[in-house]
Parts: structure tokens; C-alpha cells; sequence
């Protein structure tokens, strides 16, 4: 019970709307602190995809001399069997030697698309058949090579950087540290 003066008394009404009038107050503070832990937390998250996306972009793209495209003919300009291989939308062949492949994504490994990419050891002749048509390189018989299918189109660059279990010949990684 009150026992102050009569004036000084608050008003049950006065009490409740204060009361209520902080409640909501603090609980549209801690809903805005909410929503914006959740958009830091988004944040991070895309930028740590973005990240390795840029890291398997790196890991995968090779800077070498383009492979010498071949006439296209209508079949493999090889007597051998070829060794095929599909990945993604594309399918590759080979006359020999081992192949790694991976998704990497557009746009320096920023994009939101993805596109197939495949390393070969020591191909010697590659064929890259996708939806745009078949496309025939020369590799060399002892270079290593890269195959990106970026929209479609395939590009072939001499040398990798996978690790294939033996030295290659074409090295891009040692080939740019000696070049510094």
C-alpha cells in the first residue's frame, strides 16, 4: 500500500504504460539487435564463400601459352583410342595420362555460376565436346594441360598445378617462381 503523499502517488494506468511502453521499447531493440547479428552472420558467411571461391579459382587456373587449336575434323585426329572423361555439361578426351577436374566459380572465383575446369598430366591431342560444339587441341605428348569450359566455350592453356603424384614437365608453379 502507498503510503507517500496523495499527489506523489502514481496513477495504476501511469504505471502500466510505462511499463508497457518500455517493454516494447526493449524488445524492438533486441529485435533490431537480432536482425542485424543475423546480417553480420550472413556477411561473414559470403565473404568466407567468396574467399575460397577466389582460393579454388587460384588453385585451378593456370597462366600458360594457349594449346594450338587443330582443324576440326570429323573425327578424332588420333589413330589411338582416346580416354574420355565427362564433367559438367562438357565431355573430354584424351589420348593418355591422368585427369583432375572441378567446378570453380565465374568471375575470378566471385560469381554466383560455377564452370567446369579439367587438368590433364600429359594429354598429347584433347577434344572438349559441349553444347556449342567439339572443339580438338594439341597439348604435346609430355605437357600438361588446363581446360576451362567457361559459357560453353573451352579454352586450353599448357600447364597445371594439381598435383598428379609425379613431377611434371611443364610445371606453371615452378615455371613462375623461377621467373622471379
Amino acid at each position: 500500500m502507498w503510503r507517500g503523499p496523495a499527489a506523489a502517488r502514481p496513477r495504476t494506468g501511469d504505471l502500466a504504460r510505462d511499463f508497457n511502453g518500455r517493454s516494447r521499447e526493449v524488445a524492438l531493440a533486441g529485435a533490431v539487435l537480432l536482425a542485424l547479428a543475423g546480417a553480420i552472420g550472413i556477411a561473414q558467411d559470403w565473404m568466407q564463400h567468396q574467399a575460397e571461391g577466389v582460393a579454388d579459382y587460384n588453385a585451378w587456373t593456370v597462366a600458360g601459352p594457349r594449346c594450338p587449336p587443330l582443324p576440326k575434323l570429323l573425327g578424332a585426329p588420333t589413330a589411338r583410342p582416346l580416354q574420355l572423361t565427362t564433367f559438367g555439361h562438357a565431355r573430354f578426351a584424351r589420348e593418355h595420362g591422368a585427369t583432375l577436374c572441378s567446378d570453380i566459380a565465374t568471375d575470378g572465383g566471385r560469381g554466383l555460376g560455377q564452370f567446369p575446369i579439367c587438368q590433364f598430366d600429359h594429354p598429347g591431342v584433347l577434344g572438349v565436346s559441349t553444347r556449342r560444339g567439339v572443339y580438338w587441341f594439341w597439348a604435346g605428348f609430355m605437357s600438361p594441360a588446363t581446360v576451362s569450359v567457361e559459357h560453353g566455350v573451352p579454352t586450353c592453356v599448357i600447364g597445371a598445378n594439381q598435383d598428379f603424384g609425379h613431377r611434371l614437365i611443364f610445371d606453371a608453379a615452378a615455371s613462375a617462381k623461377s621467373a622471379h
